[in-house]
Formats: C-alpha cells, structure tokens, sequence
C-alpha cells in the first residue's frame, strides 16, 4: 500500500524514505488513478492545492475543513470535494445586507474561500483575518489556520528530532554504562562489606565483646546476637535418641511417633524407686 505524499515527503526529508521508493508510491499512486479513471486536473491542478508555509502539507483549496490547523488533506479531499467559484446567491444578499450595517474599512480586505463557500475578511496591515467584519458584534480577528499548522509541525518536528537524538544518545551510552557498572558493583561490593564489619564492630563493643572476624552470618540468626554457637547445615535436626521410634519405618505418621519404649520406661520407674 503506498504511502501517503505528505508522509512520504516527511519520511524523504529525514532520510527514513530513499527516493526509489518515494517514486514508487508517487507511480502506485497514479497507476491508480488512472484505473479509477480519474482525470488528471483533479489530481494535480495547482488550483486545487497550495503548500502551506513551509509545512511541506499539500492543502486542498477546495476542502471545507482546511480552517482547522490539525487537519492535513489527503487524496480523498482533492478527489472528492470540488470548488465553488461563484457564491450562493442567496448567501450574497445576506452579506451584502450585513455589510450595508457593517461596511469594511479601510485595510481590511473581504476574500472568498470557494472551499468554505463564504466570505472572509483580511487585515492587510496585521495579517488577522476574520469572518466577520469589523464592527460586528461576532467580530474576532486572529493568525490564518496556515500559521498555526506550521507551528505544530515544526513543534512535532522538533519533538522527533529530540526523540531520536535521545534514542541515539541512549544507545550509544548503554555500551559504556554496562561497562562502569560492572566495574561499579565490584567497587561497592567491598564498601558495603566494610560497613557492615564496622556496623557489627559497633554491636561488639557495645555489648562487651571483642573484635571478631566479619562473616555473613545472617542478622536474624540468634548466634549474631546473642552467646549462642553458630551451628552448621545439620543443627536442628531431630537426634537419634532412645525413643523407641523406628526413623526407617514408612507409611502413615503414627508409625512414627516420638513416644518412648516401654522397656526405657519400666527401667526409668526402677532407677526412681531405687534411689528413694
């Protein structure tokens, strides 16, 4: 599908478009017009376009909606809006009683736009236009929408270019940033383990102790703060001890259970009466 012209000449200016294909889509797009059958004035009559300052945004002169500065034409607007050279008749005699109340003065200019079908009004001087004429109680005179549609696309030029400097800037510091922050973790790595020696130093004197080597023994263990050992892997494990239970024995838990043996129990009853 071929680009739009608009696209293809912002695409083309930034260098994102190579010509060839620009040409392409200039030919696919009169290759369809001709099987549309439509005739070439249509198309590219200088009077049914203009370029809108330096916005490189072809204008329909006969599109209705060309006031609005967020409005960019297409094919479709040259195709199928056509222009009205002469004005309405009764349109005219409404103007022309409101001008009889409301003349032009001088510096003003009265202009008809054949795509809006109506009459504006043109300060010569000041570059303002209107739709209605000085002195009328509607009157509001201010920049043609040309202007503002140049301001927004030099503003959303500009934002594209800050966007892809920032995107360039940001690819080529990644290379040299992944570099500082290996070399940076292993910079912090021993700043953090001094702080915790002297932070565990600290914690020492306090309570008494001495100084002791600096391990990574886990804050919340109770041998960090307390006179406890450090235990190993196996600390905590249920002992074998003489309870009778049988730790091989497999199936339900009560096989299992930590009672002691009758035999232990009728000796410990005999070693008590013994000793009263």
């Amino acid at each position: 599908m071929p680009l739009p012209p608009a696209l293809a000449a912002r695409l083309a200016k930034r260098g994102l478009l190579s010509k060839t294909v620009e040409n392409e889509s200039q030919e696919e797009i009169i290759a369809e017009d001709y099987d549309d059958r439509i005739s070439k004035e249509n198309i590219s009559s200088n009077e049914n376009k203009e370029e809108a300052g330096d916005s490189e945004t072809l204008i329909c002169r006969a599109c209705p909606n060309k006031w609005n500065a967020y409005h960019a034409c297409s094919i479709f607007c040259r195709q199928h809006w056509s222009l009205s050279l002469d004005p309405d008749p009764e349109y005219e005699k409404r103007r022309q009683l409101m001008l009889s109340q409301y003349p032009v003065p001088e510096g003003w200019k009265d202009v008809y736009d054949p795509g809006c079908k109506r009459h504006y009004y043109w300060c010569m001087a000041s570059d303002e236009v209107s739709w209605f004429p000085p002195g009328h109680p509607k009157f509001y005179a201010g920049p043609p929408a040309s202007k503002f549609r140049e301001e927004i696309y030099q503003k959303e030029e500009q934002e594209e270019n800050a966007a892809d400097s920032a995107e360039s800037g940001e690819e080529s510091e990644s290379d040299s940033s992944s570099e500082e922050s290996v070399l940076s973790e292993e910079e912090e790595k021993p700043r953090r383990v001094i702080e915790r020696e002297k932070k565990q130093e600290k914690r020492n004197v306090a309570k008494g102790k001495g100084k002791v080597e600096f391990n990574d023994l886990d804050p919340m263990d109770p041998a960090s703060y307390s006179d406890i050992p450090r235990g190993d892997w196996s600390a905590g494990l249920a002992a074998d001890v003489k309870t009778g239970v049988d730790s091989t024995a497999s199936g339900p838990l009560y096989q299992m259970r930590p009672y002691p043996a009758p035999g232990a129990i009728l000796r410990a009853q005999e070693n008590k009466k013994s000793k009263k």
